[in-house]
């Protein structure tokens, strides 16, 4: 029999490598979670941390434990949010490109085979969104496919390639960037709102282009709303960047005008999930559902 409670006390003093930071956090006294793993290593019959006056450093078993006691604890909330609902939740954290390129329509088709699932959907910085996903209260990170090779428990991670398409410019038909070169260190000197952008992505680029965007300041304006931003340049001089799919939209009914993105930015999308999740049906079938729109 596994004893939650014990579990979570370990994982409050690994997380925080502290009896007494643990203790305050779990609001027990340093004798309680003390004798929490006094007993769980009695249990066990193995130790589970080194201990010293001033330190506390994990074992190998310990080092073992804790990414299974994070699984636990997810499993253990999936559990009883399908036994209070009936039906299970997805949670989708997502870039905002990838939130209105893939994720929304996808749900479309999501829920023809689960329609009495929920699924909330948001944005959220990347480094921060891994975190929510390792300890369960996520299910599906979207992000560009460079962001997602970036981050960290990477090993911990299954990732399914979703979309590969250029980025495009997209401006209103009399902008005077059409009076331009039209090359990367032209273009920036202009005003740009940009969905997302994130400091992993940026990590990614090449110095050169790095070096460039940093000269000129980019991007002016940083929104959580693809939309948004191709709102702004239809409505001014703003210039934005959205996947080639959804430029032809915007240029198909006039309201703007695109031109390939010098640096040759593409929408590479990658879906991560812990790497035993996918045989959660209802995980599996929203990443196909996604796919289905490469």
């Amino acid at each position: 029999m596994i004893d939650l409670r014990l579990i979570r006390h370990f994982e409050a003093v690994y997380r925080l490598e502290s009896f007494s930071k643990a203790a305050d956090e779990l609001n027990l006294t340093h004798s309680a979670v003390t004798k929490s793993i006094k007993t769980l290593e009695a249990n066990w019959k193995t130790q589970l941390f080194h201990r010293t006056t001033r330190t506390v450093v994990p074992t190998e078993a310990g080092k073992r434990l804790y990414p299974m006691a994070l699984d636990l604890f997810g499993f253990a909330q999936s559990v009883k949010e399908q036994t209070i609902g009936g039906e299970p939740k997805l949670n989708i954290v997502s870039g905002p490109a990838a939130l209105e390129t893939l994720v929304s329509p996808a749900i479309l088709a999501f829920r023809k085979y689960y329609p009495k699932t929920k699924i909330v959907a948001q944005t959220m910085p990347p480094e921060h969104a891994v975190e929510e996903l390792v300890q369960r209260r996520t299910h599906i990170l979207v992000y560009h496919s460079d962001t997602v090779s970036g981050l960290p428990h990477i090993k911990r991670l299954k990732v399914t390639r979703l979309s590969a398409e250029p980025y495009d410019i997209v401006f209103r038909p009399d902008h005077p960037v059409t009076k331009t070169d039209m090359s990367l260190s032209s273009i920036t000197k202009f005003d740009w709102a940009i969905a997302g952008y994130d400091s992993i992505f940026v990590s990614n680029l090449s110095p050169e282009v790095r070096d460039i965007l940093t000269l000129n300041d980019f991007p002016r304006y940083r929104l959580l709303s693809q939309s948004a931003c191709v709102d702004l340049a239809i409505q001014s001089d703003i210039l934005t960047t959205i996947p080639r799919s959804e430029a032809d939209r915007y240029v198909s009914d006039g309201s703007l005008i695109s031109a390939p993105h010098p640096a040759e930015f593409s929408f590479e999308v990658s879906a991560a999930t812990l790497v035993n999740a996918n045989a959660e049906p209802t995980i599996e079938k929203f990443i196909a559902c996604m796919k289905a729109f490469d």
